[in-house]
């Protein structure tokens, strides 16, 4: 049974993808920063993990709780209620390789 690994699953995007590749029966691990299954479907092939993608022990702790994938979904991210250009972003150099690294790692 195939098994997948989405960042950003408590709301939004993140729940209907997972609720997607749940109803086409993939097992799906769901992370976020405060783990809950509120508004995931109920199912004995969810399960739901602390993930902070801008934490590296927590990215390690992760990875190391999923076990082997066969796809992964980067879905987390930063909501805005600002017009794009209109915002300030600011974004700290070591951030930038997490990121990369995250995605390389998982796909090995």
């Amino acid at each position: 049974m195939p098994r997948i690994l989405i960042t950003g699953c408590s709301s939004g995007f993140g729940q209907a993808i997972a609720a997607q590749f749940l109803d086409q029966g993939w097992e799906v691990i769901a992370t976020m920063r405060t783990p809950s299954a509120e508004g995931l479907p109920g199912s004995d092939k969810l399960r739901v993990l602390p993930l902070d993608v801008t934490d590296p022990a927590s990215i390690s702790s992760a990875i190391a709780s999923a076990g082997q994938i066969d796809a992964l979904v980067n879905n987390a991210g930063v909501g805005m209620l600002n017009v794009l250009e209109l915002s300030l972003i600011h974004i700290s150099e070591p951030t930038r390789p997490l990121y990369i690294s995250y995605a390389v790692f998982c796909l090995k």
